[in-house]
């Protein structure tokens, strides 16, 4: 159990004892006899008592769980452990009885611990119960995470050779035509690619640093276009701080430029803008080209393999907590907007 969580262990504990104390001491009070205040000293006390109990055997549950491989080892563990609570519990109960009178009589120590050695290892193999219900819980969980960053990896990686078939088809194009623009685009390529690697550890990076690497990208796009390609940037000041899944922007803006301002000869724009609105940050990218065939028609599926690759991403970080639409716009192009949690410190 985390460590983050352990108080909640604690609390619950705490509340279940206390509850099972109150209980014990209205059954003593009503089919005893015994007055109230007796019964809380008497009953409560010693149900409460598993209280701490209870929290030192599901941590130990949860540090030595029972595994295939090592059962033999821990079944002795917990054999042991259920002796050592019964001889706690019985200790305990014999030390106190002259103050709290358990017993009408003085009892003998080997009566006492009889009882416990009798009662108390069922109560343990119950808590034992509850810590592997915890600590496979966890392991559930914890595959769970593992299996979801795999798959975050495994889009990610999906992501660049689809980026590099697209640029290294663009520097083919211009090899003859253009050597020295190649040679430019080459060199861009190899920054953008060495700043995809510093950054391959990280699922999230700040919205600054995501339009620093989409300007290297742009560069590269720019020497192909030349003055065919203009990119605007409509970014408010209080997103540059917000942390977006890295590459995110650059499958957009390469889906608004292949497939709005490539097919048409004449110029085009691609807008790139920002801004916040409540807990969520909202993005865009638009352009004026080509279009989609319905116009005005919502599309949350369809463009190409980057925005497929991107909306699988979204989906495994954020579940419902994002939006991402495709649509045409009425005065010609398209749009790609998405939203998604605001936030400053990077996902957990």
């Amino acid at each position: 159990m985390s460590r983050g969580r352990g108080w909640i262990l604690w609390v619950a504990a705490f509340a279940y004892w206390t509850l099972q104390g109150l209980a014990a001491s209205s059954e003593a009070h009503s089919v005893r006899g015994v007055s109230w205040a007796h019964a809380l000293l008497t009953d409560g006390f010693a149900t409460a008592l598993w209280a701490p109990v209870t929290i030192a055997v599901v941590y130990y549950g949860l540090r030595f769980p029972f595994e295939r491989r090592r059962w033999r080892s821990r079944l002795a563990l917990h054999v042991g452990g259920a002796l050592a609570v019964s001889f706690f519990r019985a200790t305990v109960i014999y030390s106190l009885d002259p103050y709290f009178h358990w017993y009408d009589a003085p009892p003998a120590y080997t009566a006492v611990l009889e009882h416990a050695l009798l009662y108390n290892p069922f109560i343990y193999l119950t808590l034992l119960g509850v810590a592997h219900a915890i600590y496979y819980a966890e392991q559930l969980r914890l595959r769970d995470t593992q299996l979801a960053r795999a798959q975050l990896h495994v889009l990610k990686s999906q992501l660049h050779p689809h980026f590099l078939f697209n640029t290294l088809n663009s520097i083919s194009a211009l090899v003859h035509r253009d050597p020295m623009g190649s040679e430019r685009m080459i060199a861009r390529l190899s920054d953008l690619l060495r700043g995809t690697l510093d950054a391959a550890g990280r699922e999230e990076v700040t919205l600054r640093d995501e339009l620093r690497t989409l300007q290297l990208y742009l560069d590269i796009q720019g020497v192909r276009f030349t003055d065919r390609l203009q990119v605007k940037h409509e970014i408010e000041q209080d997103t540059l701080g917000a942390h977006v899944p890295h590459l995110l922007l650059q499958p957009l803006v390469e889906n608004a430029i292949q497939h709005g301002i490539a097919p048409r000869s004449a110029p085009g724009t691609v807008t790139v803008s920002a801004r916040r609105e409540g807990s969520a940050l909202l993005l865009e990218v638009r352009d004026d080209g080509v279009g989609l065939r319905e116009a005005t028609a919502p599309r949350p599926s369809g463009g190409g393999k980057g925005l497929w690759i991107t909306r699988e991403r979204l989906v495994q970080l954020y579940g419902p907590d994002h939006r991402l639409e495709l649509r045409g716009r009425s005065e010609g192009g398209a749009l790609v907007s998405l939203a998604i949690p605001f936030r400053t410190e990077p996902a957990t």
